[in-house]
């Protein structure tokens, strides 16, 4: 499982794709609008998102009227943010000052994230005494459904080859909390109501999916990984023919680090 390839993030396409997929919840669930509940934001505070990504959280607290940083190591992601505050630079060595920010977001990034030890200790290292960091990531059962299939694709020219995704394995719900407490005094896991699933009607919505997270995978499977995104889709097809929809779930949650 390679966490962080460097052709993941060239640019937003494979983010956009994965982002898409969640446009089908029904009901639909806000999960940014839910992390920044968390967060307990307000005007006054300063905010600094770490992996920014393409600037999802950035134009959330810019409706909210919160001033906010972003920095991602990825200029691609940056250039896809539009946001006036940004930094490139690896978490590992943030180019800010000990307790910057009253707020710290780490929205489903720091499995990427070799030395996560490190970032972590850079996220405390920038906060303020008494300020909250959020931390959000998926548990083992994320996208159950969808894994299934792939792992079924895969396991054709790779027998007992497992989908090990970096958000369920490197640093999920169920492990990250000690990893988080080697610079956090208190670290809480949080996860929403109940999530509502994603109802696929289409089945490039999720082969699309598949086909972003190419790089993480195609080294550990014998065969091409446009064959076991093509099985992926019939697969999603026949399920839709078949009952009218393809159904996945989200297993996410957040770390509440102080």
């Amino acid at each position: 499982m390679t966490l962080n390839p460097p052709t993941q993030y060239a640019d937003a396409r494979n983010l956009r794709a994965r982002q898409r997929l969640w446009l089908y919840q029904r009901p639909p669930f806000d999960i940014v609008g839910w992390v920044l509940d968390l967060a307990g934001l307000s005007p006054d505070l300063r905010v600094l998102d770490v992996g920014c990504g393409n600037g999802a959280y950035l134009r959330a607290m810019r409706d909210r009227h919160v001033r906010a940083v972003g920095c991602d190591l990825s200029v691609g992601m940056l250039q896809a943010a539009s946001h006036p505050a940004l930094l490139n630079a690896d978490v590992v060595a943030l180019p800010v000052r000990n307790a910057s920010f009253g707020v710290v977001l780490a929205p489903h990034m720091l499995y990427h994230v070799p030395d996560r030890e490190s970032a972590v200790r850079e996220l405390r290292r920038v906060l303020v005494p008494g300020g909250v960091c959020i931390a959000v990531t998926n548990g083992a059962q994320h996208m159950r459904s969808l894994r299934d299939l792939v792992e079924r694709a895969a396991c054709e020219g790779t027998p007992g080859w497992e989908m090990r995704n970096p958000s369920t394995h490197a640093f999920s719900l169920e492990n990250g909390a000690a990893q988080l407490a080697v610079a956090f005094e208190s670290v809480t896991c949080v996860r929403p109501g109940r999530v509502a699933p994603v109802i696929i009607r289409d089945a490039a919505v999720a082969a699309d999916y598949v086909a972003s997270v190419a790089d993480h995978y195609q080294d550990q499977v014998a065969r091409p990984w446009q064959a076991v995104v093509a099985d992926v889709r019939l697969a999603v097809q026949q399920v839709i023919e078949a009952e009218g929809t393809f159904i996945t779930s989200s297993d996410t949650g957040a770390f509440v680090c102080r």
